[in-house]
Formats: structure tokens, C-alpha cells, sequence
């Protein structure tokens, strides 16, 4: 009788902590297509610029960016609504059917592609502007806040529950050695 109890909770505890399939993450087209904007107080204060010329510059080369994203999101709207509504509500089907994410995966690139594309080119824009009048120093700080702000909209992975993460060896971080 023991044995069996023993073999009940063993197998109990097993499937309590069989891996379940992730939830699928909520789709945000406006992040898919990079469509995020500065914030004119917080970029010259981290990009450490003091002088005020260069600070107002900056938040003109800035406001100038903003607008034109601006622009952008609002002509774009009803697609990337559209698009996001379609995304969330067919997503868990397409784990199942091939075919379906083929057909949504071709759908977010002829909606996303040209707006990430349009963007990106007032990004470069951007950043020639700022290396006008930017040190070489704060240039690099500016860039480096740039990726950051960019990675943010990355979405992020659903944690599972019960499996732990394993770190990777020192001399193997980031794919470094």
C-alpha cells in the first residue's frame, strides 16, 4: 500500500512539473515597427551635454524626429491596428497549422516593413543631424542610448514555470570568449 502511495505522489509531482507550452506573447505592431519616440528632457541628460546651445539643437533635431514618427503612426494606424487585432486573435491557432503562421508571418511584413523602413531612414537622419554638433563622446552615448531604447521594445520572453535557467560559464557570456 505504501509502495503505491509512493508511486501515486511520484507520479503526481512529474506531471505538476511537466513542461507547459508558453503563453503567446500579446503582439504590439507599433513596437514590431519600431515606432517609439525621445523624450526631449531625459536624451541631453543622458548623453551628458551641458551646454546649451547643443542641448537646444538637440532637442530641436529631436522634436524634428518625433513629428515626423509622428506623422508616420498616425498614417499607419488602421493598418497596424488592424494587424495587431489579427495577429492576437489567430496567433494560438497558427502553433498548430503551418500554413496559418506562414500566412500571418507574410502579413507582418508587407504591414511592418515599410513602416520600420520609413523610420529608419528619419533614424539615420537623426543621427547624421546630432553628429553634426555632437562630440565624438556623446555621439557614442547617444548611440548607445538609441539601441537601448530600441531593445526595449523587443518583446520579452514568458517565463516557465518550474524550469530554472542555467547560466552560462564565465568565459561564455554573450557568446564572448
Amino acid at each position: 500500500m505504501k509502495k503505491i502511495l509512493v508511486l501515486i505522489i511520484i507520479f503526481q509531482s512529474i506531471l505538476a512539473f511537466a513542461q507547459e507550452a508558453p503563453k503567446m506573447i500579446k503582439f504590439n505592431a507599433k513596437n514590431a515597427a519600431n515606432i517609439f519616440y525621445y523624450d526631449l528632457d531625459e536624451v541631453p541628460s543622458k548623453i551628458k551635454v551641458k551646454k546649451d546651445e547643443v542641448k537646444n539643437s538637440t532637442k530641436k533635431a529631436l522634436r524634428v524626429y518625433n513629428d515626423k514618427v509622428k506623422n508616420i503612426s498616425f498614417l499607419n494606424f488602421q493598418k497596424l491596428q488592424e494587424l495587431e487585432l489579427f495577429v492576437n486573435t489567430i496567433g494560438k491557432q497558427a502553433r498548430s497549422n503551418p500554413d496559418l503562421a506562414m500566412n500571418i508571418r507574410k502579413k507582418i511584413e508587407l504591414t511592418i516593413l515599410p513602416i520600420r523602413d520609413s523610420i529608419k531612414k528619419n533614424e539615420e537622419k537623426l543621427n547624421q543631424t546630432l553628429e553634426s554638433f555632437l562630440s565624438k563622446k556623446q555621439n557614442k552615448k547617444w548611440i548607445k542610448y538609441q539601441k537601448k531604447k530600441k531593445r526595449s521594445l523587443l518583446p520579452k520572453q514568458p517565463e516557465q514555470k518550474g524550469v530554472q535557467r542555467t547560466r552560462a560559464p564565465i568565459g561564455q557570456r554573450n557568446g564572448r570568449y
